[in-house]
């Protein structure tokens, strides 16, 4: 399986079955819940680095 990790709070995901995919600077993000996406899309150069 493919897996990527939630940059907000670092669960693992798989790529396969992710529900919510934000592009950000030509990358995509892959995130575990809405409240981690909202988190993310509020200040995502706090998460990326």
């Amino acid at each position: 399986m493919d897996f990527n990790k939630d940059p907000v709070c670092g669960k693992r995901i798989n790529r396969n079955k992710a529900h919510i995919v934000v592009s950000y600077q030509g990358q995509d993000y892959l995130l575990c819940c809405p409240m981690c996406q909202a988190e993310f899309e509020r200040d995502p150069e706090k998460y990326i680095r």
